[in-house]
């Protein structure tokens, strides 16, 4: 099917193409050519599924709210899903409404950037030492209220400055402020270029710490472990192409983040999930040829 989706739009642009010398309109026709076939196509991928042909109990919102320990911001994201299945989006109808609050504040509509009833967020201001985040679904007049406090804040102990790892380099020892390990993951966001010069986006990438059990707050970063994971993205954002190039080096921001459960609405779906999310950051630069 994904063969002959392609073809059809392949077709049509071409169609398109051919129609440049009457008028130059063909780049406006292949866009509206293209755009509904590669709507359409995101849709199956994520399973499409309208929210008014679903009970509320049915619904599971799934969103995190972040917040980095120098920021006083708390960001809202995620979507909604159908009851325990990962892999269905749910669209709002135009009439249902997402929103966001923190602390009791102000209510604020999250936005759809895309334009597709996907994915939505909100950046909220917050002040609190352990912010309380709502998430509220309204579907004719009824709210349906998610609620999640943070984790307290914490630091970065160790490393400091701009750390460096190498392929063949000793793992990078990284201590938090926190009494207990091994409740706190590690995830990438950032660039890596690779051996040809080509270049992609890294974002919130898990590098797969290793906790040092014997210290408080004490883990290591394995340089093989990001090597790994940052082939992994190169190979994916290159459509898996066995012969996609080597990572040679990355410039990564790495997030700490400690995560607390919220609860769900009662009268939405038991398997939704609302994680509010503390972080702290640090820089990290990776050279994969030495």
């Amino acid at each position: 099917m994904r063969f002959s989706l392609q073809s059809r739009r392949s077709a049509s642009l071409m169609a398109a193409l051919a129609l440049a010398g009457c008028g130059g309109v063909a780049n406006d026709i292949a866009d509206d050519v293209s755009q509904p076939t590669t709507d359409a196509l995101s849709c199956t991928l994520r399973n499409c599924t309208e929210s008014s042909t679903l009970n509320a109990d049915e619904i599971s919102p799934r969103f995190t709210a972040t917040q980095s320990n120098d920021e006083r911001t708390v960001v809202v994201e995620g979507f909604l899903g159908k009851s325990a299945n990962l892999l269905t989006t749910v669209m709002p109808a135009a009439n249902e409404r997402l929103s966001a609050s923190v602390d009791g504040g102000t209510e604020v509509t999250m936005t759809n950037a895309d334009g597709k009833r996907f994915d939505y967020g909100a950046s909220l201001a917050a002040t609190s030492a352990q912010a309380v985040v709502r998430v509220v679904f309204t579907r004719a007049g009824v709210r349906h209220v998610s609620e999640v406090t943070l984790p307290a804040a914490f630091t970065i102990l160790q490393p400091t400055g701009s750390p460096a790892l190498t392929r063949t380099s000793a793992d990078l020892p990284v201590r938090l402020s926190l009494a207990t390990t091994n409740t706190a993951g590690a995830s990438a966001s950032g660039s890596c270029s690779r051996t040809d010069g080509s270049s992609f986006a890294v974002k919130n990438v898990g590098l797969g710490a290793v906790a040092e059990t014997s210290v408080a707050g004490g883990y290591r970063l394995v340089a093989a472990s990001i090597d790994d994971a940052m082939n992994i993205v190169s190979r994916n954002v290159n459509n898996s192409a066995p012969t996609t190039p080597l990572v040679a080096r990355c410039q990564l921001t790495v997030a700490w983040g400690r995560t607390a459960w919220g609860t769900i609405a009662p009268t939405l779906n038991s398997h939704g999930t609302l994680g509010g999310v503390r972080q702290a950051t640090h820089p990290l630069s990776y050279d994969a040829q030495r």
